[in-house]
């Protein structure tokens, strides 16, 4: 049997595809997803460097406190961040609400004798927040104040590692909040998070134990937040985002009042716009098209470049140095946090069957 060449077999099969509508119109959707993803990806690389500026920016801005006050720098970033989002979250607010009912006597009589059913006389519903969404709020507050004025007190690597502690307290407190106790496997991870702790803890105890101390209650407040945002899963992520910027500027605008006054420098609002606009805003955006495009586990991946790149840019902007009980404490955390991402992965692959793509 004559084959014929390969370059007659490769036309005879682009042929074949050609006059093969469904086959073809399969490759251009599979040549479209593979553009998705790769923008995906990028996108998702663009936002966690972006969020890795936060270091950098706060002690530009804080100037060894020659500039604005650690909870003024964290009124300012969530205020504008919050603005800048807040077109992402129009008309979606209703979301943060839920329908509570109460009954009132008068009115029940009079709906009793208009035809109404005694089960519904006098039920009057109103639209309410739900606690839920404040408590939201209030933890982002705390958790966003500890970050940026953790930042002021000791270096931003620690301040960055420690806040991914998040995951762990996500483990401690889960069962308590919302009745999912973790898995064995996922203990562990824990414990090798906790180990990575306890070693920046040990090596900077002496001179940083303060700032560490805000920075580990920033990552408690940020697992604290995660848990009030799963509880929420039905609110629009867009509107819990916004809700808690502008809320968190709110609540801190008392204390801003107390310790700087809305005296603030030229040089310290373009710090303060870029880490609004730039650091904080813009990246949660380019996140949100990124998720849709890339699969979660993956997003969370990616998104590690942030404590990765965060130390680079203090030490760039400001000469900051990493301690190696820093670099070693943090190597510990993320590898806990890479083997948990990728553990989940396997797992929803076993529970959901593996799915053609990325």
């Amino acid at each position: 049997m004559e084959h014929g060449s390969p370059e007659s077999l490769e036309s005879k099969v682009v042929e074949t595809l050609d006059d093969n509508p469904l086959t073809s119109a399969a490759l251009e959707d599979a040549a479209e997803a593979r553009r998705r993803y790769v923008v995906g990806v990028g996108l998702l690389l663009a936002s966690g460097a972006l969020w890795s500026l936060s270091g950098a920016l706060i002690k530009l801005t804080h100037q060894d406190g020659a500039g604005p006050h650690g909870v003024t720098i964290a009124f300012y970033r969530s205020l504008l961040a919050g603005l800048f989002v807040l077109p992402m979250a129009w008309g979606k607010f209703q979301t943060l609400l839920r329908n509570r009912h109460h009954r009132n006597s008068s009115s029940a009589r009079e709906d009793i004798h208009g035809g109404a059913t005694p089960a519904t006389a006098g039920v009057l519903s109103r639209r309410a927040v739900r606690p839920e969404a404040i408590a939201c709020v209030i933890f982002f507050t705390i958790m966003t104040a500890c970050f940026v004025v953790a930042n002021t007190m000791t270096r931003s690597s620690n301040v960055i590692i420690l806040q991914y502690t998040s995951t762990s307290w996500i483990f401690l407190l889960s069962p308590l909040l919302l009745r999912e106790s973790p898995r064995r496997g996922d203990v562990w991870i824990l414990v090798i998070a906790m180990t990575g702790v306890a070693v920046i803890f040990g090596g900077n105890m002496s001179t940083d134990l303060a700032g560490l101390t805000v920075a580990l209650s920033s990552g408690l407040f940020f697992g604290l937040l995660t848990l009030m945002i799963r509880l929420m899963r039905d609110a629009d992520p867009a509107a819990v985002t916004v809700a808690c910027m502008l809320g968190s500027a709110v609540l801190l605008l008392p204390f801003v009042l107390f310790v700087d006054g809305f005296t603030i420098s030229f040089r310290s609002l373009v710090y303060l716009a870029i880490l609004g606009v730039v650091q904080f805003g813009l990246p949660y955006y380019l996140y949100t098209l990124g998720l849709a495009r890339v699969p979660a586990h993956q997003a969370a991946l990616l998104t590690m470049t942030e404590p990765v790149l965060n130390p680079i840019w203090s030490f760039v902007a400001v000469g900051e140095t990493v301690p190696l009980t820093t670099v070693a404490g943090g190597v510990i955390i993320l590898a806990a946090l890479v083997v948990f991402v990728l553990g989940a992965r396997r797992r929803n692959k076993r529970m959901y069957g593996a799915t053609g793509g990325n």
